[in-house]
C-alpha cells in the first residue's frame, strides 16, 4: 500500500498538522467536481487528504477501530510536535518492555483520526 486517503473538514488545517506536525511534505494538490485533495508524502508513505465539496458536516468516524501508524526515532518529539500543530494527545508516550523496549504514543489529528507513533529509544 502506498497511499491512504482520509476525509477532512479543513484542508489547510490538516496540511499544517501533517506537514509541520508529523513531517510529511506536500506532493501535489488537485480538485474534481466532487472534492478537493492534497497528497502528502513521508518517504514512500503517503496520505491523501480529501475535502468533499458538499460536506456540511464533520467526518463521522463511526465505531470502527482504525489508526494510522507513523514510525520515528523520536516518539516523544513527534507527539509533542503534532500536538503543537493542532493534534490532541490520546495516549501518553509509553515504553513497552514486553515488545523489546518499543515506545508508543498516540495523537488525534484535527479531524479526530487516530495516529499511533512508534519507535525505540
Amino acid at each position: 500500500m502506498s497511499l491512504t486517503a482520509i476525509r477532512v473538514a479543513d484542508l489547510q488545517r490538516s496540511v499544517e498538522f501533517y506537514t509541520a506536525g508529523c513531517g510529511f511534505a506536500l506532493e501535489r494538490e488537485f480538485s474534481t467536481d466532487l472534492f478537493d485533495a492534497m497528497i502528502l508524502r513521508a518517504g514512500t508513505a503517503g496520505i491523501e487528504l480529501l475535502r468533499p465539496r458538499d460536506a456540511a458536516a464533520a467526518p463521522d468516524h463511526g465505531n470502527m477501530f482504525a489508526k494510522m501508524v507513523v514510525n520515528t526515532r523520536d516518539v516523544d518529539g513527534l507527539v509533542a510536535l503534532a500536538c503543537a500543530h493542532g493534534g490532541t494527545a490520546e495516549m501518553p508516550v509509553t515504553e513497552l518492555e514486553a515488545f523489546g523496549g518499543m515506545v508508543v504514543g498516540s495523537v488525534r489529528d484535527p479531524d479526530g483520526h487516530l495516529i499511533e507513533v512508534v519507535g525505540r529509544r
